[in-house]
């Protein structure tokens, strides 16, 4: 009685282990499906865009703790990007900066600061048009507006605040985007987003951004898979650094700084600016 019950379990047995392996291949397959978007090529670039005005552009989050802003100060002026987007700007970062020669690189400047030692900065070398800093979920972002060549160019410095830093930090993170959402759908002209967007590519604000019609720049330059924090790690590295832009705009060109004694990797963007 034993032996004859042996070709039953290994039939039980058999179907466990074939069942084990179709929800393996459908998780693989779910996962691929998740993640191949990143690895999309590069898109072509339009004829007009290589000919048309430019923009260079820098964001970079400087570490409201890092213990010595002389590096990553040496890395924004020797960027040479013609703005400049500062997330956890302060005092110190402030002084790093004038030290190497920012007060003359960039003339034109916007600060909007969330407490006496946090909030964000916005340095151009073009004059700063109606610069504000309107609240998104309590904390502030900078809107402004640089001349291209003839062509008005909307940006947006953004920092909104994480979505896991505690009790009621969820709820003021949706509310911050929100606001900024809201508010850059309404933009009808050639238009910048960028900042630390304290969210990855798989978050639903980033899709409503896409589904507003903003293009990120990596995605666009084939390079959805680049990470951006924590840039002090190797692994589980994830990209919360981002420039998002409108049609009016063309993103010939995004890479990665080396962000040195922060915990993020600054992004540069060459722009392309199409006249309307």
């Amino acid at each position: 009685m034993f032996d004859a019950a042996i070709p039953h379990a290994e039939t039980a047995e058999a179907r466990w282990v074939v069942w084990g392996r179709s929800a393996s291949a459908v998780v693989i397959v779910f996962h691929l499906l998740w993640i191949l978007p990143d690895y999309r090529p590069a898109e072509d670039i339009p004829e007009e865009a290589r000919s048309a005005p430019t923009l260079r552009l820098m964001t970079t989050n400087v570490f409201f703790e890092n213990a010595d802003f002389g590096p990553i100060a040496a890395e924004i002026l020797a960027a040479d990007a013609d703005v400049v987007f500062i997330q956890e700007y302060g005092p110190e970062i402030e002084s790093a900066l004038f030290e190497r020669g920012a007060v003359e690189a960039y003339p034109y400047r916007y600060i909007a600061m969330e407490n006496q030692y946090f909030g964000l900065a916005t340095y151009s070398k073009l004059p700063l048009i109606d610069a504000e800093a309107p609240e998104a979920g309590g904390r502030p972002f900078i809107r402004a507006t640089v001349d291209v060549l003839g062509v008005p160019v909307r940006l947006y410095n953004v920092h909104p605040t994480s979505p896991g830093l505690g009790e009621g930090f969820a709820e003021s993170w949706n509310d911050g985007w929100r606001d900024i959402t809201d508010a850059v759908a309404q933009e009808t002209g050639a238009t910048v987003v960028a900042g630390d967007f304290n969210m990855n590519q798989h978050h639903r604000w980033y899709r409503q951004l896409k589904s507003d019609g903003m293009k990120s720049c990596h995605e666009e330059r084939g390079r959805g898979n680049a990470t951006t924090w924590p840039q002090m790690r190797k692994l589980a590295q994830i990209r919360l650094d981002n420039i998002f832009h409108s049609r009016e705009v063309v993103c010939m060109s995004v890479g990665e700084g080396h962000g040195q004694g922060t915990d993020h990797k600054p992004v540069i963007a060459e722009l392309a600016i199409l006249t309307p």
